[in-house]
C-alpha cells in the first residue's frame, strides 16, 4: 500500500497589511496573525500576542476626544477642489461625499480590522505637512491616466471577462446603439475603476474613516497629521451603508475606540500578510426561448 502523500494547502499571491488585533477577539486575531490560514492551528506564541495586543487596548482611557477635529480648508486649495466638482467622472461621488474640510487624522477612529499597507509611503513620498494642496491631490484626487486591465472572453459561456485587483472596479452605466446597415444591434456596460477620496462619516458625534485607509496610514507614518477629506454626518450607522468584515459598530462607537494612528503601534497592531483580492466583473449574454 502506497504511503499517502502531503497535500499542500494552496497558496495565493500575499501583501503586506497591519491587523488591529488590540481590538479583536484571540480567535479572530490568531487567524489574522497567521496569514489567514484555517488549516493549522494557532501557536502559544500567537495567542499570547493577542492576549497582550487586548489588554493594551483595554488599558487605554475611556471616552473619545473629537472636539476641533475639523478646520476650514485653506484657500490654496479651492482652486482643486474646483476642478474637482468639475471632473465628470467625480459627480456621482460627491453628490454624497459631504463637504471638504481638514481632518486631524491623529483623533480619527479606525473601523478596518486590517488595511493593506504595500506600498502606503511610496504614494504619499516627497509630501509635506505645509504644502495642502499636495496632500489635496492625493486624498482628493482628479482623474488620472485610465487604468488598462485583462480583458477576456469566455466562448463556452457567452461572457465577458475583465478583472483588476483593485476593489473599485464595478459596472458604471450601460449602453445600446441603433441597428446598422446589416441590422445588428450593439448592447453592453461601461465598465471602469470607481474614484476613491479620503471620507470621514460621523454617528452621534462619533467620527471615522469611512475610505482613504491606505493615504492616510501613509500620511501619518510620515509625521502628516493633517489632511483634506470630506467629512458627513449620518443619523444613524445605518444610514452609513458600511460594508461587511469591518470592526463591529459598538466597538469603534464604543468608550475604547481604535484610532488611526494605532495601525502604526506595535503594542496594539500587528504586521501580517493578506491574499491580494481580485475584483472581477462578468458580463454573460443569455439566449433565452420563452413557450408559445
Amino acid at each position: 500500500m502506497d504511503t499517502p502523500k502531503h497535500v499542500q494547502p494552496p497558496s495565493f499571491p500575499q501583501r503586506p497589511a497591519r491587523s488591529l488585533i488590540g481590538w479583536l477577539s484571540i480567535g479572530d486575531g490568531a487567524v489574522s496573525l497567521s496569514g489567514h490560514r484555517h488549516d493549522q492551528q494557532p501557536s502559544a506564541e500567537i495567542i499570547q500576542r493577542c492576549e497582550a495586543a487586548r489588554q493594551a487596548a483595554a488599558r487605554r482611557v475611556a471616552g473619545m476626544e473629537q472636539t476641533n477635529l475639523f478646520s476650514d480648508v485653506p484657500a490654496a486649495v479651492s482652486e482643486h477642489l474646483a476642478a474637482l466638482r468639475a471632473d465628470p467622472s467625480a459627480v456621482p461621488i460627491l453628490a454624497d461625499a459631504g463637504e471638504p474640510r481638514i481632518v486631524d487624522l491623529s483623533r480619527v477612529c479606525a473601523i478596518k480590522q486590517e488595511i493593506p499597507i504595500e506600498d502606503a509611503r511610496k504614494r504619499v513620498k516627497g509630501l509635506t505637512a505645509d504644502n495642502m494642496l499636495a496632500i489635496a491631490r492625493v486624498t482628493l484626487p482628479l482623474s488620472g491616466a485610465p487604468e488598462q486591465w485583462p480583458i477576456a472572453y469566455d466562448a463556452a459561456r457567452s461572457a465577458w471577462v475583465i478583472s483588476s485587483p483593485n476593489p473599485n472596479l464595478r459596472i458604471v452605466g450601460h449602453f445600446s446603439g441603433p441597428p446598422n446597415a446589416a441590422g445588428v444591434v450593439a448592447v453592453g456596460f461601461a465598465i471602469s475603476i470607481a474614484k476613491s477620496f479620503m471620507q470621514v462619516a460621523g454617528v452621534g458625534g462619533r467620527y471615522f474613516l469611512r475610505d482613504g485607509y491606505h493615504r492616510a496610514y501613509g500620511l501619518l507614518s510620515m509625521g502628516i497629521r493633517s489632511a483634506p477629506a470630506f467629512v458627513k454626518d449620518y443619523d444613524s450607522i445605518e444610514q452609513v451603508q458600511l460594508p461587511p468584515g469591518l470592526l463591529p459598530p459598538s466597538t469603534f462607537l464604543g468608550d475604547r475606540p481604535p484610532v488611526l494612528p494605532d495601525y502604526l503601534d506595535d503594542e496594539l497592531a500587528a504586521d501580517i500578510t493578506v491574499p491580494i483580492p481580485q475584483k472581477m466583473v462578468i458580463v454573460q449574454a443569455l439566449e433565452v426561448a420563452s413557450g408559445g
